[in-house]
């Protein structure tokens, strides 16, 4: 039973993420293989706006839960509801597409908070060892999900990318119910979801590490999110295609895998807080790197930037589990999700005002948003200790969604 939980979890994260990195890629591709262009990114500006109403809604379902039912059907709710854009779409039913996205949205925090809950221990050296394998995930998925929908739009036509995040996140549904819940009882009995909601709102706005956390995450993805717009810029500038861009992102990823794997060996996930502090300002410098103009400059900006990326999440991962209380430990994953989402949607939106002004321009803002993120992040988790407790508090009941000891090292162990 044991070894079903070791690779049950993490192929579910894997295969969950890398659908969604398709999922906007694939909508705008079948969109615009049906010549609805301008719909598909309405869709796509739906699916993350409803994301970030969605996210403390869902946490507060998730960590009530006794199983990992309600995991498995969020992600299949997801799952039935991009079926369902794809559908309305084909058919010029525009309406209904956005209808479906916004109820699809809500969900969508599932594929990020559902499964990093999930990722931890109560041992420290595994606990943070789960966090860097779970933001690994996330650039595993970066790396393969747009390759796998540009193959596929190649192969197959518009339609095989849409097919193909559809399979990757069925994949994760089926794979949710196989991961542990340990609910942690209530003291005094069974509280009401709306009490659990004000009380996870309270943890991020209250919680000194927390609050900086989440304040330097939302800021750094405003940043990231103006970056990302700026890409297809830098790849017609340096490299004459704007489609060199998706080169650069491929870069990125890969760095942060290495860097992640740097990470797992040197322990530094003992003070998460510094890591997260010290590796958005290495973004911030990578992204003002990109600003000098040059070719070999743009790709060494790539690894930069992907250097602290991959260190930049663990830490951040980190916290949330270091931070969070067991009875609240989802929603807060779920909220920080759903508001990172919405900051990177602001960011992109700002990406193309601040280009009249020059990508240079452009470029250092983007930078500058990571230095201050990083001076936001100073106060947060440097405290050493295990994950989910102080060191000077007693250790908390398991964790929601919890992994099995077998399954944290057969996952992550090197040997």
């Amino acid at each position: 039973m044991a070894n079903r939980y070791v690779v049950m979890a993490p192929l579910g994260a894997i295969a969950s993420r890398a659908g969604d990195e398709m999922a906007g890629t694939a909508i705008l591709l079948f969109a615009y293989g049906g010549s609805a262009a301008d719909d598909g990114a309405a869709v796509f500006g739906l699916l993350a706006v409803a994301a970030a109403v969605g996210g403390p809604l869902l946490g507060v379902w998730l960590d009530r839960a006794r199983s990992g039912g309600p995991l498995a059907l969020s992600l299949a709710s997801f799952t039935v509801g991009l079926a369902g854009i794809g559908v309305a779409l084909h058919h010029r039913h525009e309406e209904l597409a956005m209808v479906v996205a916004g109820l699809a949205g809500l969900f969508g925090p599932a594929v990020a908070g559902g499964w990093s809950a999930s990722l931890t221990h109560l041992d420290a050296a595994r606990a943070q060892r789960l966090a860097v394998l779970d933001a690994s995930s996330y650039s595993l998925a970066g790396l393969v999900g747009p390759a796998f929908a540009g193959v596929a739009y190649a192969a197959a036509g518009p339609g095989a990318p849409l097919v193909l995040t559809l399979l990757l996140l069925a994949a994760g549904t089926v794979c949710a119910p196989f991961a542990r819940v340990r609910r942690q009882e209530r003291p005094g009995g069974e509280s009401r979801p709306l009490a659990d909601l004000r009380r996870g709102v309270a943890a991020l706005t209250r919680q000194p590490g927390l609050r900086a956390a989440t304040l330097s995450s939302c800021v750094a993805s405003f940043g990231f999110g103006v970056f990302a717009v700026l890409v297809p810029a830098i790849g017609q500038e340096q490299f004459g295609s704007p489609a060199a861009g998706s080169i650069l992102l491929a870069l990125v990823a890969a760095a942060a895998l290495a860097s992640n794997a740097l990470l797992t060996r040197r322990g530094a996930l003992r003070r998460p807080g510094r890591v997260l502090a010290r590796a958005t300002v290495l973004v911030g410098l990578g992204i003002a790197l990109a600003a000098a103009g040059h070719p070999v400059a743009a790709i060494l900006a790539a690894l930069v930037i992907g250097a602290g990326d991959g260190p930049q999440l663990a830490g951040l991962i980190q916290i949330r589990h270091q931070e969070a209380s067991a009875r609240l430990r989802t929603q807060v994953f779920a909220t920080g999700a759903s508001l990172k989402i919405a900051a990177s949607g602001v960011g992109a939106l700002a990406a193309a005002p601040l280009l009249h002004a020059g990508l240079t321009v452009a470029l250092l803002t983007a930078a500058a948003a990571h230095l201050v993120a990083a001076r936001l992040a100073g106060g947060a988790g440097n405290h050493p200790g295990g994950a989910g407790r102080r060191p000077s508090s007693p250790p908390p009941a398991p964790a929601v969604l919890t992994v099995s000891t077998s399954a944290a090292s057969l996952c992550i162990d090197p040997d």
